[in-house]
């Protein structure tokens, strides 16, 4: 994204907009809506990208497959067309995403002091004393 002289670029917009939310709402940064949003964006563009990453993936695949196949004709030929569109706005959207990505996680080190690290799916789950102790099981129906 390019910036102009007098104007911010779209990625200091949303900065800038994030760095002026409440900060002294909670008395732990993590819980205050800067804090939240923060880690919210950070997790937003990051599985975004990882997204867009395995739909570019795949959407090259099937055009190297009709580049491949390909025999000259007419249809072919649209299909192809059409898939270099949508790879060519995918590649944009990568890019911004990234940028976006990287002002989040340089907003996140401002703010928390440490690099941001993607949660591990499942790992704010816990086992409950029922589940540990308990001798349950379900009937057969």
């Amino acid at each position: 994204m390019k910036q102009s002289k007098n104007k911010l670029s779209v990625i200091g917009v949303v900065v800038n907009s994030v760095t002026a939310l409440n900060l002294d709402n909670s008395r732990d940064i993590t819980y205050s809506t800067q804090g939240r949003v923060l880690k919210g964006m950070c997790y937003n563009f990051t599985n975004d990208l990882r997204y867009v990453k395995g739909l570019h993936r795949q959407q090259r695949a099937n055009w190297a497959i009709l580049k491949e196949e390909s025999k000259g004709d007419e249809s072919t030929a649209r299909e192809i067309q059409k898939l270099q569109g949508y790879l060519h706005d995918l590649e944009s959207q990568a890019e911004d995403l990234i940028e976006l990505k990287d002002a989040a996680y340089k907003a996140h080190k401002e703010l928390f002091g440490t690099d941001y690290v993607q949660p591990i799916k499942g790992s704010k789950m816990q086992a409950t004393r029922q589940e540990i102790d308990s001798d349950w099981e379900p009937k057969q129906i």
